[in-house]
This record gives C-alpha cells, structure tokens and sequence, in this order.
C-alpha cells in the first residue's frame, strides 16, 4: 500500500488527503492549524499538527517510509518552499509541490521538484475548455492538446457499430471506454432500478445506443470536432 504525506490542509490538500485516502492509500496529512487537523483526522491514517518547516519536526513524523509528499501550502509561499527543501533533504523520494506564483515555480523547478502543481492554472484551462467545448462532460489533460474526455454519444453514432466508424482513422480519436445504465433489481425491496456500467475494453462489435457516455483520448481540437 503506498503511503502518502500530504502538508497543508486548506480546501486542495484536504481535497487530496480525502480522495487518497478513499482510493486505499495511507495517507500522513500535516497542517500548523490544529482546527484544520481535527476535520481531517477521521478520514486519514495520521494526522498531525505541526510546523513542517522545522526540520527536526520534519524527522520525528517518520516519513522513512513515504513514497510520495505533496506540499499543497497555499498563501504562505516562504513555508511551502522550505517544506520542500528540506522534504528533499530528509530523502523523500518523490516530491509534488503547488505553485500560486511564478517565482514560487521557478525557484521549485530549481529544486528538482517531481511535479509542480499550478491549480489555478490548471482549473482556469478547464473552465476554459467548458465554455469553449460545452459538450465535454469530463475532461482530464494529458498535455497542452491531448485529453481523455468524456462526451455523450453523438447522435450520428447511434445505432451503429465501433469498428464501422474507424475513429482512428478518419477522426484520429481512440474510444477508451463506454458507459451504460442498465436494468437492475434492488434485491433488498424488488424494485427496478439503472446501474451505471463501465466497458473499459469495448468489443469492436459493440452498438452504440442512444444514452451511451463515450470516453475519448486523442488531440483536444480532434475531439471536440467529433463532438459537434
């Protein structure tokens, strides 16, 4: 089971802890704010309220053992690069570290850091491609141009099969996965109910129906060309 540290607890770290946490991962989350540790305590595996830019705190929460640290400090820009350094210093073997300003990014590029995280960057690029591409469900970046995205099926596509619309060759796209809802039995009262089912290797074969989700990986122009 991969263990995971997560220092600073606003909205976006506590955001990660949780989603880390529900996935299966041990999560340490660290904050200075007491208030902000007791919210996040039940979720997590350890949570500790402490000043992660003193080192020898640093060394005495025993993160020997974690694969990865992610420093989601917000305002206090001072304290997320010194969490980083000496995060790096102690041996943390992978590094991820949030950016709010563009010296904080260069100075974290500097340090080596394995991924800097821009996560107003990040979310002003998808509220963008939402207004831009209202058709796109879901949207997760690859790249600058490359995405999986999720779109309802266009309406040209009902009815017909997979392997008859050659994606890859006339729309340069790859179908990734479908989603369907489909009948189920409640079996605690009888009733009649929809479950949402994933196919992650859909059959060449398979027919589009009319209420299918298309997952799509390809250029983001190329999908939102399908999509209109």
């Amino acid at each position: 089971m991969r263990q995971i540290a997560i220092f600073g607890l606003g909205s976006f770290g506590s955001a990660i802890a949780k989603s880390l946490a529900k996935g299966g991962a041990e999560v340490i989350a660290v904050d200075k704010d007491k208030e902000k540790v007791e919210e996040i305590k039940e979720y997590v595996t350890v949570a500790v309220a402490c000043n992660s830019t003193d080192e020898k705190t640093l060394k005495n929460l025993g993160l020997e053992n974690v694969d990865i640290a992610v420093v989601a400090i917000g305002e206090d820009v001072e304290a997320a690069l010194l969490t980083t350094i000496l995060l790096k210093k102690i041996g943390v073997p992978s590094i991820f570290s949030r950016a709010i300003t563009p010296t904080q990014k260069e100075i974290l590029k500097a340090i080596g850091v394995d991924r800097i995280i821009e996560v107003e960057e990040e979310m002003g690029k998808e509220i963008a491609n939402t207004i831009i591409a209202p058709k796109f469900l879901k949207r997760v970046a690859l790249s600058e141009e490359h995405a999986i995205v999720e779109i309802k099926v266009p309406e040209k596509f009902v009815g017909k099969k997979i392997s008859e619309l050659k994606l890859r060759q006339k729309n340069k796209v790859n179908i990734v996965a479908i989603k369907r809802s489909v009948p189920d039995i409640d079996r605690a009262n009888g009733s009649r109910k929809f479950k949402e089912v994933i196919d992650t290797v859909p059959d060449p074969e398979t027919i589009f129906d009319e209420n299918d989700i298309i997952i799509i990986a390809g250029k983001d122009k190329d999908i939102k060309k399908l999509s209109e």
